[in-house]
């Protein structure tokens, strides 16, 4: 079985400490689907001590915004310490496909930006939830833009290519 590239693995959560005494480690999710823990058999941890482990997922439990995972053969605090601070990573191909026009994350950072006219206004270098729509963070050299993630302003994303065209509603870009 290959390896996977770096490039085709979706980071879905950071492991922040351990619960308990049976090595139950706290997950921060880093997902809009929360619950598709429940559906992995195993998951790879980036360590930042090391090199990538996988791990096998014995038990899924959520409280309060987190995740709580145990991982088989893994069941004192310190056989999970090395985990500690560790991004749990899958395959991008087990991510599930979403509708048309609905995107995650890491398809749209680091995407170009183009206007209609074709004028490149840099990559998108962060997203930020607001709650009624999403924001992209646009940098090129020392400008930023600020792109509201909204069907007047987006005209297009295209994932394979990773290039997003806008129409800019006046003002926008002069800032």
């Amino acid at each position: 079985m290959k390896t996977p590239d770096l490039d085709e693995l979706v980071t879905i959560g950071k492991i922040v400490k351990t619960r308990g005494l049976h090595g139950e480690v706290k997950v921060f999710p880093l997902t809009d689907i929360p619950d598709r823990f429940e559906c992995l058999a195993t998951v790879r941890v980036r360590r930042v001590q090391g090199q990538d482990v996988m791990v096998a997922i014995e038990t899924v439990n959520y409280y309060k915004g987190f995740v709580y995972l145990q991982f088989r053969e893994r069941n004192s605090v310190e056989a999970v310490q090395d985990l500690i601070g560790g991004w749990l990573q899958v395959d991008r191909a087990s991510v599930p496909k979403l509708p048309e026009d609905v995107y995650y994350h890491f398809e749209v950072i680091g995407s170009s930006v183009y206007t209609e006219d074709a004028r490149r206004l840099g990559t998108v270098v962060d997203i930020l939830e607001t709650g009624s729509h999403d924001i992209y963070v646009v940098q090129e050299d020392d400008r930023e833009y600020l792109i509201p993630a909204i069907a007047e302003v987006v005209k297009q994303i295209d994932r394979e290519k990773r290039m997003i065209t806008i129409h800019p509603l006046e003002g926008l870009l002069d800032l």
